[in-house]
């Protein structure tokens, strides 16, 4: 042993020399004899030893004394924890420093709270347990306190926690579960921005103690806090998306913003979703992506997995897809990287992520999704989920996007259906919870009949997708074509949905290049119709 790197209530870390192997150092936890606790200390090593993340504890061996001490080795991470450089820096870390261990730690928080066959609760997230290395690259240790996530049990076995981080159900004898390492994450976040103030005694807002923070920050960490786990972030991708448009380039760059020469534009996921079915989400959908595309803005278009598959047929795939197009849901259960081995299916700006014609048949998990968004590199990405609201993947997306867009028609029995009722109380709670939900119609109705259907609804369209002649519609599909990139339908389009394109595209991105555009194409267009 050359030296102790730490302690705690029931063990101590010691910086160990290889005897065999000289100069190679290990970091070697004693966990001191508890009567009845044997398990524990196996439980933190069998979980180790299963755990594979470069940001994470690598467990080489572990062995029990005959008096019940036991011994972890683990390699050993040089550099301060982040309670140390807290402290040498008098208190005062810079926001963009804080937000980009935020950025880590939500990377790290996903891998434990998504991990199979049961999710990890790390459940001891402070300062003390971070560590950073040269290049400023966290590393979270010491589980001695992290548990398997078991679903329908209604308290923990040990209650553990430090005070000024733990969440509120750890001391009240409560189930924790991944939003109580959230809560910890925006306590440890108050706790950095604050010079040091514990929330849970302070009780001023963080707007109060450091009123220069932006206003995304400042709602995240207060939601965060939240003392029902109901009403907090749900996933560490949330807090994550939530975050990124402070500093966009630590969350996430595409190799398209590292190239570009317009200006630049933090990444957006957008869900389009139906009330109900047959209402036109997969059109609407198609039709934002084309006028992305019109717009010279990078873009997909993902169809969700497990609802019914169209996409690929109104694409006209047998004809119009790449001979050795992989579907990415197929593909991710036989390789991670295998989206990059595939031939994209491009159409200008725009790439198609279809599901397969006979379906996805496989588990599709919230980690899928995330996967593959973050495999998709693209400004914008577009994912039309159908009427698949109840579905995990699909509410842990709406957790995390930018936007969400329910498309609905005149259909009063429809719309006062109970799936539909209990969709838009669905919808209610993540506008609460700080999310863009926008209500699109989809086709006119007669006047006579408007203000009753609007005075019905618990939120008004922003706006009408105008009526298509059906058969024109259903040529285009048939000849493989988009509809929706004949010039006097896109702008058509354009018009109708401008409402719409203002929520989603800043007016900075409509115009982008403006200059080297001439004044009567679609993009001096757009322009016009968002000044009206």
């Amino acid at each position: 042993m050359e030296s102790l790197l730490g302690q705690g209530g029931m063990s101590e870390v010691y910086l160990a020399e290889d005897q065999k192997l000289k100069g190679k150092m290990w970091a070697v936890k004693e966990v001191l004899p508890i009567e009845q606790d044997g398990a524990s200390f196996l439980e933190e090593a069998e979980m180790l030893a299963r755990l594979h993340h470069p940001q994470l504890p690598q467990l080489v061996d572990y062995l029990t004394m005959e008096d019940g001490t036991g011994f972890l080795i683990m390699d050993y991470i040089q550099g301060p924890t982040l309670q140390d450089l807290f402290e040498e820096k008098r208190r005062e870390l810079p926001m963009a420093k804080v937000v980009q261990i935020a950025f880590q730690l939500c990377d790290i928080l996903h891998y434990l709270h998504t991990f199979q066959p049961r999710p990890i609760i790390y459940r001891d997230l402070k300062p003390s347990n971070i560590m950073l290395n040269e290049q400023s690259q966290v590393r979270l240790i010491d589980f001695g306190v992290a548990r398997h996530f078991t679903q329908g049990k209604q308290n923990d076995t040990m209650q553990m926690g430090t005070i000024g981080f733990a969440a509120p159900e750890q001391f009240m004898g409560l189930q924790t579960d991944v939003r109580s390492d959230l809560y910890s994450l925006g306590a440890m976040l108050y706790y950095l921005l604050t010079g040091g103030q514990y929330a849970y005694l302070t009780n001023k807002s963080l707007d109060q103690l450091n009123p220069e923070l932006p206003e995304t920050l400042i709602s995240t960490i207060r939601l965060l806090l939240q003392e029902n786990p109901q009403n907090r972030c749900q996933s560490a991708m949330e807090v994550k998306m939530r975050l990124r448009s402070i500093y966009p380039d630590s969350a996430h760059t595409t190799d398209y913003q590292k190239h570009s020469n317009r200006i630049p534009q933090q990444d957006k996921l957008i869900v389009v979703g139906g009330l109900f079915a047959g209402v036109g989400s997969t059109f609407l959908a198609v039709t934002l992506a084309r006028i992305l595309n019109a717009l010279y803005i990078p873009n997909a278009l993902v169809e969700q997995p497990t609802i019914e598959p169209d996409l690929y047929m109104l694409l006209y795939g047998d004809l119009k897809a790449p001979k050795n197009y992989n579907f990415a849901a197929q593909s991710m259960r036989v390789q991670d990287q295998s989206l990059a081995s595939s031939s994209p299916w491009d159409k200008g700006h725009s790439t198609w992520f279809p599901t397969h014609p006979d379906g996805f048949h496989e588990e599709w998990q919230p980690a899928d999704s995330f996967k593959l968004l973050h495999m998709i590199k693209k400004p914008i990405v577009l994912w039309d989920i159908s009427t698949q609201w109840e579905h995990p993947s699909v509410q842990e997306l709406c957790h995390s996007a930018d936007d969400i867009i329910v498309v609905l028609d005149a259909s009063p029995g429809k719309c006062n259906r109970p799936s539909s009722r209990a969709n838009f109380e669905r919808f209610n709670s993540y506008q609460q919870r700080g999310k863009k939900v926008h209500y699109i119609a989809n086709g006119n109705m007669q006047n006579h009949f408007h203000k009753e259907w609007m005075a019905s609804l618990p939120a008004s369209p922003l706006c009408t997708m105008p009526e298509l002649p059906r058969g024109e519609v259903m040529r285009a599909v048939w000849k493989g074509e988009c509809i929706q990139d004949r010039p006097e339908v896109l702008e058509q389009l354009m018009t109708a949905l401008s409402p719409l394109l203002k929520e989603l595209l800043p007016e900075s991105r409509l115009l982008v290049n403006e200059g080297k555009r001439e004044k009567n194409s679609l993009f001096s267009k757009l322009k016009k119709i968002s000044n009206r």
